[in-house]
C-alpha cells in the first residue's frame, strides 16, 4: 500500500487525522485517527481517489464519528 494523502482537524477536531492509502487501482483506505490513536478504517471499492479523500477530509471537519 502507498499513503496518498493526510488530513488534519483544526478547531473542536483538531486532535483528529485521517490517512488516505491506495492498494490498487481501484481500492483505496482511510484510516481515522484521533490522539494519535487508530480509531477505524474505510475501504472504498470502485470509487475515485476523490471519493477516498471526501470520505477522510469528513473525518477531520466531525461530519464522520465513530
Amino acid at each position: 500500500m502507498e499513503l496518498y494523502h493526510e488530513f488534519f482537524g483544526s478547531d473542536n477536531y483538531e486532535e483528529r487525522r485521517s490517512q488516505v492509502w491506495r492498494q490498487e487501482p481501484d481500492t483505496w483506505f482511510v484510516k481515522f485517527f484521533e490522539k494519535d490513536s487508530h480509531v477505524a478504517d474505510r475501504l472504498i471499492v470502485g470509487h475515485t481517489e476523490r471519493y477516498a479523500e471526501d470520505c477522510a477530509e469528513n473525518w477531520v471537519i466531525g461530519v464522520i464519528n465513530v
